[in-house]
């Protein structure tokens, strides 16, 4: 897709980054002067760029605030489009990038699970750390049933756990799902999951984890089945299986994409009635508006709260934000703020800063971070401690409306 990538060096910018510190970089984030380079990959294009800018801002401010250097080096920051290509996937030309480049010491990204299914292999290659503000997918830190054989060693062929997130996986996602579907009165339950290659299995594994979650909770499961948001699956068989198991709400495990925004409006016009519940992975404004005449069903489970959720301290970082960049903070401007604030300890606490490894070592032991998203600590498989959730339902003009607050 030509044009997708861009690179960004946001050190030495003097727009960006006035005061951070006298670190010089050459075309394509390639630095010198002993400076270590931090890498961020996110999708810059598409439906969600808006929100995604947020992230790189928030890593930004970190780095500014930091006067952009840790340990005594100065820190070099590159901001690279990780958008998927137009069928959809990702080709791994970001990550690769980063790997190449000697001086990189860390990365945050991906977003997207399928994103970081493709990078992550790439950068632990070159034992890079790599911490995400999303990617919840279960197999990148956790053997269970729902992920695939040889997860997650499979990510992790230089022999170290290089892999972070900030958010919860989707299996404390799932429990958090249930609990909301109960304190909304749902008795019985029915679970579709996306077998489309956009979906299955990153962001489609969830709806296993939610139908043994709900057994687990005494939540009537009505019944589960596969559909295949890409048109292999018949719509009037799949409505007719609901009729047939008449569950109160139906929840559905996919990734954003017009054949489940489709599906979705197809479900409410034949079953008004039905509730309709999605995981944070549908929480996106393109979904929320292709999707706006059955916003009334429509109720989602985000780790990602309303600001006014977060810490005190996230407060000033909001204040900052808006005079640095003179737009408002988003709660993902407060992810990626902390992604490069856990990063540039790491660095700080490293016997030796320029050796990958060490940073990895000091990140693995930074233990509790009272952070802008909370009070925290990062497992030794790569899992946040966090465990929050809201559960939302969506207004007329697409609008996320908190009703309550969850625990996974």
């Amino acid at each position: 897709m030509s044009g997708r990538r861009t690179l960004i060096v946001a050190v030495g910018l003097a727009a960006a980054l006035a005061g951070c510190g006298s670190a010089s970089t050459q075309p394509g984030g390639f630095t010198y002067e002993n400076t270590l380079t931090v890498y961020s990959a996110l999708p810059l294009q598409g439906p969600q760029a808006t929100l995604m800018q947020s992230i790189v801002n928030g890593e930004i401010l970190a780095l500014k605030q930091a006067g952009g250097r840790a340990h005594g080096r100065p820190i070099s920051f590159a901001s690279l489009n990780d958008a998927p290509l137009t069928n959809g996937t990702w080709d791994g030309k970001e990550p690769r990038a980063a790997g190449q480049d000697l001086d990189a010491i860390a990365y945050v990204g991906d977003y997207d699970s399928a994103a970081t299914a493709i990078s992550l292999p790439i950068i632990n290659a070159n034992d890079i750390l790599q911490v995400s503000p999303g990617s919840p997918y279960i197999g990148f830190t956790d053997a269970t049933r729902f992920d695939r054989p040889g997860e997650p060693r499979y990510f992790f062929l230089s022999g170290h756990d290089t892999f972070a997130r900030l958010v919860p996986s989707d299996l404390v996602e799932a429990a958090a799902s249930v609990r909301f579907m109960r304190d909304e009165g749902v008795r019985r339950l029915y679970v579709l999951s996306d077998s489309a290659p956009a979906s299955a299995p990153y962001d489609s594994a969830i709806g296993a984890m939610v139908a043994r979650a709900a057994r687990a909770n005494g939540l009537g499961l009505a019944g589960s089945r596969r559909f295949d948001s890409a048109g292999g699956s018949s719509r009037g068989a799949l409505i007719a299986a609901l009729r047939k198991a008449q569950p109160d709400a139906v929840f559905v495990a996919a990734a954003p994409s017009g054949g489940v925004e489709s599906l979705w409006r197809e479900l409410h016009a034949a079953l008004p009635a039905l509730r309709l519940f999605a995981p944070s992975t549908l929480a996106t404004a393109s979904f929320l508006a292709a999707t706006a005449p059955a916003a009334s069903a429509t109720f989602l489970t985000s780790p990602i709260l309303p600001l006014a959720q977060y810490p005190p301290a996230s407060r000033a970082v909001v204040r900052a934000y808006r005079r640095a960049f003179g737009t408002p903070a988003t709660a993902l401007s407060l992810y990626g703020y902390e992604a490069m604030s856990s990063i540039l300890a790491a660095i700080s606490r490293a016997r030796d800063p320029g050796r990958r490894l060490d940073v990895l070592a000091a990140y693995r032991n930074l233990g509790w971070r009272n952070s802008v998203i909370g009070r925290y600590r990062i497992s030794a498989s790569g899992d946040s401690s966090l465990t929050r959730f809201a559960g939302y339902a969506v207004g007329a003009r697409g609008q996320l409306v908190e009703l309550r607050l969850l625990n996974g």
